[in-house]
């Protein structure tokens, strides 16, 4: 298979796929037992005492299958035991049966069900931490700008001769530096300190900002961030998923905390309007707005010329303006790999239209594009007025817009984005602007870690070294990303996958024996039900298979049901004439679950962990087939592997054309 055919992410989900069934390759005591996780200790006791009638060593009378017994017993009775006993269980619903073990560790310094479970959550939280507590635990973002205008002040064919010039020192812009440190207080409320400090032209400034963020369901939550040195901000944020199609959002910003300026409010709104795309509606209140007499002489509403009232006063902090807007965003899929992103901002001061599109090129390469115009206001009669109230003693505005002037500023940006590994990212993003030059950026993202480093390549808009930082780039980028990441990442998942086969395959094999084993125990006991059942026109399972199966169920009552049992009988020919069969027959294993002329698996997990079922293919998404009889008539169920199965039931009835086969 060359690089070119190569599915890669078929690959890269058959290896999460694989990855995620060797985590759970341990046995499933509540399936073992077919119980649920909210079973009762009776459901357990009568669930433990019919398989016990079957595995019991004294029942069986060769050496052999008295030893294969022992091992099916001890497995049954070890699941008894965990399940009946209130702090082994709370152990193994947190960590399996390593936390069983555990349970054992902690011995007795525990009492109440809710210390209990308070404690293994601690454990869970330990050993996650111990493995990626540098990593999950603290993020950093490092920016370092740099001025690189000496390399562009001269035309391209000198700045290309002259290698000294190439070499000369870059100036140093700004510097901005931000590490925080996260912890979960509760099950939902978490804890952030982020430090972060800033210089430029020589002047520094810092801060140290506390967040708490409380999440009382998957589809809410809400944070307050408050910064501990001057200039004070207190910073309110929420976010309100009403329904797969509704979404709300608001953020509350208030740059003094003794109210002297007005909190600048953003509320959004969005909705899926069609198909992939999504419409959103944001509102900004600004802070330069009053409330009658309220906020009248903010420092955000008076003219930054002082009157001689003003001057006497001893200066105060500086509060960063912002104007008011309203903006409408539509964003969505237009292709499978290509998404568009389309903004209107209508502003007080200035107002902006921008577009963007991204191509994905496979999962771990994306290349993007978009325009930006921006639109500048004309000032504002300095008689004009904007208040809410009866108070006519308010302050006048006059550094907003009423009305949009020309066209300010237009940028147009590129921007790269590839996947190293699982763990790194790389990002380049080139920026033209007629007001600001050209600049480019390059990031690096390292799990939680971030390093910027944007560069200023020219003050002027100049579209040659704006196409040369973009296309060299990319054009190596491409390059590098088909002849060397491409097959080193083919590599990687193809040596990983043969890795976890060959991890599994004793396991599965051993698994696969023990289940052979356990069938081989319940056969006379189960084909004497089978027969008085048959008899009595009760529950027969006449078929049941498991696994990667190759064929659908045709709907009830219609004419392809015939079609539909043809090919489940040549798919069963296929599978069992397959070197490494993709199913595995489980009618007596399936019988033996029947209780009373009923049978009832639970959902959640996977269903090889029943007795007498094992895997029949590592990784693969797993159905179970079943076909059984209950008072002369034929009925068919096909179930995904985590899903319930309830039988009999008149919806799985297969239709007069079955009944005599």
């Amino acid at each position: 298979m060359n690089d070119e055919s190569w599915d890669e992410e078929a690959d890269e989900a058959k290896l999460h796929a694989m990855e995620r069934a060797a985590e759970t390759a341990e046995p499933d005591y509540y399936r073992l037992l077919n119980v649920s996780r909210q079973a009762s200790a009776d459901d357990v006791r009568d669930a433990y005492r019919r398989l016990s009638r079957l595995f019991h060593p004294d029942r069986h009378r060769s050496a052999e299958q008295r030893e294969w017994a022992q091992r099916q017993f001890h497995s049954v009775s070890r699941a008894y035991e965990v399940l009946t006993d209130a702090r082994a269980r709370a152990a193994y619903d947190q960590l399996g049966e390593k936390g069983v073990q555990t349970a054992t560790a902690l011995g007795l310094k525990v009492q109440s069900p809710r210390d209990l479970l308070e404690a293994f959550e601690r454990e869970a939280r330990r050993r996650r931490f111990e493995e990626i507590e540098q990593w999950t635990q603290s993020e950093s973002t490092v920016t370092v700008s740099l001025d690189s205008t000496r390399l562009t002040a001269d035309p391209l064919p000198r700045r290309l001769r002259s290698y000294r010039t190439m070499l000369g020192p870059v100036g140093l812009q700004s510097l901005f530096v931000r590490q925080a440190f996260s912890a979960d207080l509760s099950a939902r409320l978490r804890a952030t300190v982020a430090g972060q400090a800033m210089s430029r032209d020589g002047r520094g400034s810092g801060n140290v900002i506390g967040t708490l963020t409380y999440t009382p369901g998957p589809h809410t939550w809400a944070s307050a961030s408050i910064s501990a040195l001057p200039p004070h901000r207190l910073t309110l944020q929420g976010s309100f998923q009403q329904s797969l199609e509704r979404f709300y959002t608001t953020e509350v910003v208030q740059h003094s905390l003794d109210l002297s300026t007005p909190p600048s409010v953003t509320a959004t709104a969005g909705r899926l309007l069609f198909g992939g795309t999504v419409g959103t509606l944001t509102v900004r209140t600004g802070n330069q707005y009053a409330l009658g007499p309220l906020w009248a002489r903010s420092p955000t509403r008076t003219s930054t010329s002082a009157t001689a009232t003003a001057a006497a006063r001893p200066p105060a902090r500086k509060v960063p303006r912002a104007s008011s807007s309203v903006v409408l965003g539509l964003s969505g899929a237009c292709s499978e790999r290509g998404k568009f992103a389309l903004e209107v901002t209508a502003g007080i001061e200035h107002s902006l239209a921008s577009a963007t599109y991204l191509h994905e090129v496979d999962s771990h390469f994306s290349v993007s594009g978009g325009v930006t115009a921006v639109g500048v206001g004309a000032p504002m009669p300095r008689d004009a007025r904007f208040r809410i109230g009866d108070d006519d003693s308010v302050a006048t505005a006059p550094n907003v817009a009423s009305g949009l002037q020309g066209l300010g500023d237009v940028l147009l940006h590129a921007e790269m984005v590839a996947t190293a590994d699982s763990w790194t990212k790389l990002g380049w993003r080139v920026e033209f602007s007629l007001a600001s030059g050209v600049q480019v950026a390059a990031t690096l993202h390292y799990l939680g870690h971030r390093i910027q480093l944007p560069v200023l390549l020219t003050p002027l808009p100049d579209p040659t070294v704006a196409v040369l930082a973009a296309l060299l780039p990319t054009v190596a980028a491409l390059g590098l990303h088909y002849a060397v990441l491409r097959p080193r990442r083919r590599r990687i998942v193809q040596q990983r996958l043969d890795e976890l086969r060959e991890e599994q395959r004793a396991l599965l094999y051993q698994r696969k024996r023990h289940a052979q084993e356990a069938v081989q125990l319940m056969a006379p006991a189960v084909e004497r039900g089978r027969s008085a059942a048959r008899a009595a026109g009760g529950l027969v399972i006449e078929c049941a298979l498991y696994g990667d199966l190759p064929f659908d169920i045709a709907a009830q009552n219609s004419n392809t049901l015939q079609a539909a049992l043809d090919r489940f009988w040549s798919s069963r020919a296929a599978l069992s004439a397959a070197d490494e069969p993709r199913a595995a027959d489980v009618t007596l294993a399936l019988q033996a679950l029947v209780t009373g002329d009923q049978l009832v698996i639970v959902s959640g997990g996977s269903k090889h962990s029943l007795p007498g079922f094992y895997d029949p293919i590592f990784g693969a998404p797993k159905r179970l087939f079943v076909r059984y009889r209950f008072r002369g008539v034929v009925h068919e169920a096909l179930v995904a592997d985590d899903e319930a199965l309830a039988i009999p039931m008149r919806a799985h009835a297969a239709g007069p054309s079955l009944q005599s086969t």
